[in-house]
C-alpha cells in the first residue's frame, strides 16, 4: 500500500511540476507576522499574501503598496 501511495504522489508531484528534492522553506508566520499581511513586487508588479480567518493564504494582485525606491531595489 505504502509503494502505490509513494507512486501516486511522485506522478502528482511530477505531473505539477514539483520536484521532491529539497527546496527553501520558511513559515508564514515569519512572514506574515501578527499583521496576517504581506506585499510581494514580483515583475514590477505588486501582490499581497493574506492570512484568512480560516488560516489559508490568499495571493491578489493589488495597487503599490511600498514606495517606487523599494520596489526598483529589488529589481
Amino acid at each position: 500500500m505504502t509503494n502505490r501511495l509513494q507512486s501516486s504522489l511522485d506522478e502528482v508531484q511530477n505531473a505539477t511540476g514539483v520536484s521532491s528534492q529539497w527546496m527553501p522553506t520558511i513559515d508564514a508566520q515569519e512572514l506574515l507576522g501578527d499583521a496576517g499581511v504581506l506585499a510581494i513586487v514580483h515583475g514590477g508588479e505588486t501582490y499581497q499574501l493574506t492570512r484568512t480567518k480560516q488560516n489559508k493564504l490568499l495571493l491578489t494582485k493589488c495597487q503599490a503598496l511600498v514606495t517606487p525606491g523599494l520596489a526598483q531595489q529589488n529589481q
